[in-house]
């Protein structure tokens, strides 16, 4: 066996990059954003930082995609990279936005760069995924199982609090993420890669939607875990059931680290609350 496996190697880094650019992006936004605040007015100068924003977040959809097809790397290696996306947001917005980072944040930043670890200890070999690989029942299932309720669970959320439609939504955006991710790593099947390119576009399109209305019906700290959290799992659990990508125990080990990481970020913040209901109906575009 190999000691080192080029594939993989660039596989990770590129997707580290997708990750990283994504969430610096959702930074730079919420810059410009927190300027259009103050100033009360809409500026060239800031229309052009968001505008740049902007860019950074879209890149992420065509850069994600180089991994998990140019370079066979599973769907399970790609999609916990999210959590590192977070903690580059966390750094972002230290050192540009000023922001103060609490004794929480820090605990679950370690939480991610473990699991992180945890996950890639476990050699990988990439494998160009075949058409035998695919199985069209159980995405056909998968899908329905998640388009169903999400109507459901959109309207219930409707008349709920904040938090609760938060967590719902939230949750609901990262599904069809993970759906967008497992798109792009069918399109490394020759046969399916024209088909897919599309339905990939499609479900783009639905978690941006989503994920504006998400962040118009609650604050960012409860819909970014939640997504994250989706994100992350249905994308693995995906891989498994329609791909046949395994993980083995102690990959599952570090996804858990990464959950809890990211909650603990977000969710479990206290210091942060009065600035967030501030700015409570400010919207983070995610271009996914």
């Amino acid at each position: 066996m190999s000691s080192f496996n080029s594939d993989l190697f660039f596989g990770i880094l590129i997707g580290l990059i997708a990750y990283i650019l994504l969430y610096i992006g959702k930074g730079i936004q919420k810059y410009a954003i927190e300027a259009f605040k103050v100033n009360k007015t809409i500026k060239s100068k800031h229309s052009g930082v968001w505008i740049f924003g902007t860019v950074l977040t879209a890149l992420f959809v065509f850069i994600q995609w180089i991994p998990l097809t140019v370079f066979h790397t599973p769907t399970y290696l790609i999609a916990p990279l999210e959590g590192v996306g977070l903690v580059s947001l966390l750094v972002f917005s230290f050192i540009v936005l000023k922001e103060k980072i609490t004794k929480l944040e820090l605990v679950g930043v370690t939480l991610i760069i473990t699991g992180t670890i945890l996950i890639n200890l476990v050699v990988t070999d990439p494998v160009e995924l075949l058409l035998t690989d695919f199985q069209l029942s159980p995405f056909l299932i998968a899908l329905g199982v998640l388009v169903l309720p999400t109507i459901v669970f959109c309207i219930f959320a409707y008349r709920r609090t904040a938090k609760f439609k938060g967590v719902i939504l939230g949750f609901t955006a990262g599904s069809f993420m993970a759906f967008q991710t497992l798109s792009k790593r069918i399109s490394d099947i020759n046969e399916l890669a024209l088909i897919f390119t599309f339905v990939m576009f499609a479900f783009a399109t639905i978690t941006l939607a989503l994920t504006q209305y998400a962040f118009t019906m609650a604050r960012a700290n409860v819909v970014v875990p939640s997504f994250s959290s989706a994100s992350i799992i249905v994308t693995i659990t995906l891989g498994t059931l329609v791909i046949n990508e395994s993980i083995k125990p102690i990959q599952i080990a570090g996804l858990c680290c990464i959950i809890f990481g990211i909650i603990v970020m977000n969710l479990l913040q206290k210091e942060k609350k009065k600035q967030e209901s501030e700015n409570q109906n400010i919207s983070l575009p995610i271009t996914e």
